[in-house]
């Protein structure tokens, strides 16, 4: 088992503990309920509950504690019954939450690969505790607060990180081919999380950039990275939704209406108890003309399907991917006593031509979000597009597709330690590293002597993978990750194909409106 761990970033296990209203609480950005139930209706329901509990806690057989039987068993029950995205935060998920959404992060600045018995730097962030010491690509750690690392497996070891983030730390690392360990001291501190995690000209025209998440400071990124290529005009960009959960509806807007003229809808929200409202692009757009490729797969949702869901009504960008995963319901943060908060869910969001963005969801209260069945809408080019929840790509393009042996090679550590021998014996390694036959056969052998033979039509069937999987290592430990993220890049099946798609994107801008050309 082999884990990449960014140390700026806490392991977040925000666990959905689910709770009513506490007394006295107060709702945030909601109105007051429509219609909301009569008030002898609420007492009689509390008093039912407030009976059951008093049953409980003075017959059950054991003692039970209040908190927990409330926490978990009472409100659960509840919320279960709405929808997966209402839930309850304690008061360190809420406190971690509001850390998260300022886009900082407690750490000392660097990506580590982290396995039983070792740690590798494979990056450090300028300007960081990592950055300031020197520590970079390649460097081992050997000890953390005088334990060795060697002596510890995964589990232990992702503790002992987790427990490090705490306060003052001292690191004893290997550098180069140093064989004697040099010690460290530092402090974490708050650090900037960029959403914006991957970044490279694809060609000397083509930009790609890969977007984690939408936070508040996403949009400046994005400008910061186009400006960053503008000394020569792209001729498109690959906007790289793939694995987005979403975040800030408001940056999602900003980042949309930089491709979409002034006025143009982005996205709609509706709800029972919320104004309906439209967010609009404000200003006119930097980028009006830029051929835009957007790539999508399951796990793109939420704000991020916003964005392409805008650009696909409006025909300002060709989808490329798979099915997105079709999170389309706004929720509402509702502080409560002692700290915590109550997240529920408040209105439905639509796209600028007024499909749901919601996939329904079957026992839930949004089980029959599409009534009536799928209905058939229209681009401003007229184009047809269909309503199932989420966000149907233009052009399907399907992920690597891997035999069951090399599923099970992803799953260890066989890439990158075979990758830390090759860097050990072929120095100097350059960025033009190239995995040929002689490196494979190399591999290969390394896999029988550590018990693991690939049947040959499994091998033969997957090796642009496996290729790309050392090049990517490799590149990893000598210059970071961003020169292996772009290795890998380039050989990932769908985002090939989104580079050759920047011709259907050119295409589509100079396909005249049949309509409007916004809404």
């Amino acid at each position: 088992m082999h884990r990449i761990i960014q140390s700026g970033f806490p392991v977040a296990r925000v666990a959905c503990l689910l709770l009513v209203l506490a007394v006295g609480a107060r709702a945030q950005s909601v109105e007051p309920l429509a219609a909301p139930p009569k008030e002898e209706e609420i007492r009689k329901s509390l008093e039912q509950i407030t009976a059951v509990f008093d049953a409980v806690s003075t017959h059950l057989a054991d003692p039970v504690d209040p908190v927990s039987a409330i926490y978990g068993g009472v409100l659960p029950g509840v919320l279960a019954r709405l929808d997966p995205f209402s839930v309850f935060l304690d008061k360190d998920q809420f406190q971690l939450m509001q850390q998260q959404s300022r886009g900082v992060r407690q750490g000392f600045g660097a990506v580590l690969s982290v396995q039983a018995g070792r740690i590798i730097v494979l990056q450090s962030v300028p300007d960081s505790p990592f950055g300031r010491a020197g520590l970079g690509p390649g460097d081992r750690i050997v000890g953390i607060n005088g334990k060795r690392v060697a002596s510890l497996d995964l589990e232990e070891l992702v503790q002992l990180l987790n427990e490090a983030r705490s306060g003052k730390v001292r690191l004893a690392v290997l550098q180069g081919g140093s064989v004697v360990a040099r010690d460290y001291e530092m402090d974490p501190t708050e650090l900037p999380s960029p959403t914006v995690d991957k970044k490279f000209l694809w060609d000397a025209a083509v930009g790609y950039l890969h977007i984690a998440r939408i936070e508040p400071g996403t949009p400046d990124e994005i400008r910061k990275t186009l400006e960053e290529w503008s000394p020569q005009p792209l001729r498109g960009l690959i906007m790289d939704l793939r694995d987005n959960p979403g975040g800030s509806v408001e940056a999602a807007v900003e980042i949309a209406g930089m491709f979409l003229p002034q006025g143009a809808t982005v996205v709609s929200l509706q709800g029972r108890s919320v104004p309906e409202r439209k967010y609009l692009v404000e200003e006119p757009p930097p980028y009006p003309a830029m051929p835009l490729v957007v790539l999508l797969n399951s796990r793109s949702a939420s704000a991020a399907e916003m964005i392409a869901a805008a650009l696909q009504d409006h025909d300002r960008a060709w989808l490329v991917g798979e099915p997105s995963f079709g999170k389309g319901v706004a929720e509402a943060v509702m502080p409560l006593s002692e700290g915590n908060a109550l997240v529920l869910t408040t209105a439905r969001y639509y796209t600028p031509q007024g499909r749901s963005l919601q996939k329904p969801l079957p026992g839930t209260s949004l089980a029959g979000i599409l009534e009536g069945g799928p209905r058939q809408f229209f681009t401003d080019h007229g184009r047809p597009i269909g309503e199932q929840g989420g966000v149907e790509p233009d052009q399907r393009a399907e992920p690597w597709r891997l035999d069951q042996w090399t599923e099970i090679l992803q799953q260890t550590t066989a890439f990158i330690n075979f990758a830390q021998g090759l860097v050990d014996r072929r120095k100097p390694v350059t960025e033009q590293f190239q995995v040929d036959d002689q490196v494979l056969e190399e591999f290969r052998r390394y896999l029988r002597q550590s018990g693991m033979e690939i049947p040959e039509p499994d091998w033969q069937g997957d090796l642009p993978f496996i290729r790309m999987s050392i090049q990517a290592e490799v590149l990893n430990l000598v210059f970071g990750i961003g020169k292996g993220d772009e290795a890998a890049l380039r050989a990932d099946p769908q985002a090939r194909v989104a580079a050759e798609a920047i011709s259907q994107a050119e295409r589509l801008l100079a396909t005249p409106a049949a309509q409007p050309v916004w809404r």
